[in-house]
């Protein structure tokens, strides 16, 4: 049950994903015809005007050119009611990327976790001091080389992406990678502000870790929780994960396919 209801997971975020797209790109392609449509139609009817001033021209002509100027308006008015559905339907297809920790995206990180999470939950430390801030900030800009990098780990901003372009995302957390000295195994870690929990966004992004760690060559993932975690052990096993509990700690290993990779 649990690999399948991975490849369920899995299949589902890149629907998503690919819908997203879709929708971007009708919304890009409706914004252009809008505008054409709109444009034709208004010069046609300044057209239709200025022939109605004039005497000489036909009747039917100017009723013709005034008709002309109606439908490419009514087809613009069509068309921007569903630019309008489209964006309706972006802005409700919420997503979940792992994204670089650039130094905007850094700002926004600490500012969530300060806000949306305990110390604990981010950093060694038990409480919020801004030594541990400083920490927090060091921290991803020395893994910004990523597994090869010499700290060997990787880490990433995890964002809800909303709309229409990454200017709607929102820094929900973090999430790592980290080779473990063993070959072909990564550790792995999130935290989540408050708001992102209890709405599948864990499951989502342990799922994207999963493909970082496979593009890296990685056969297996290991992850370690508090044993009364039950909701990030659900995660683990619904990922494929053998979960064993030592007194309060909770240590899963996710076997991952692919060829196996240094720790080099």
């Amino acid at each position: 049950m649990s690999s399948r209801r991975a490849a369920e997971v899995g299949t589902l975020l890149r629907r998503r994903r690919r819908r997203r797209r879709e929708l971007r790109d009708d919304i890009s392609r409706r914004q252009f015809h809008v505008r054409f449509q709109l444009a034709l139609g208004v010069l046609w009817l300044v057209l239709a005007a200025v022939r109605w001033l004039d005497d000489d021209t036909a009747f039917w002509l100017d009723v013709a050119w005034v008709v002309l100027a109606v439908g490419y308006l009514g087809s613009a008015l069509v068309m921007w009611r569903q630019l309008r559905e489209d964006r309706s339907r972006l802005a409700a297809l919420v997503g979940v990327d792992l994204v670089p920790v650039t130094e905007a995206r850094l700002a926004r990180l600490v500012a969530a976790a300060l806000d949306g999470a305990a110390a604990d939950e981010v950093t060694p430390g038990q409480r919020w001091t801004p030594e541990r801030v400083e920490w927090l900030r060091g921290f991803h800009r020395d893994r910004r080389r990523g597994l090869d990098g010499p700290h060997q780990e990787a880490t990433w901003a995890v964002v809800e992406v909303r709309g229409e372009s990454r200017d709607d995302e929102h820094v929900v957390g973090s999430a790592r990678l980290r080779r473990s000295g063993d070959a072909g195994v990564v550790e792995t870690g999130l935290w989540l502000v408050r708001d992102a929990r209890g709405r599948g966004v864990g499951r989502q992004v342990l799922h994207l870790v999963l493909e970082r760690a496979r593009e890296a060559g990685a056969t297996t993932v290991r992850a370690e929780t508090t044993a009364g975690n039950a909701a990030a052990v659900g995660v683990l096993r619904s990922s494929g994960a053998v979960v064993t509990v030592d007194g309060d700690v909770a240590q899963a290993e996710i076997p991952l396919s692919g060829p196996a990779v240094g720790p080099g």
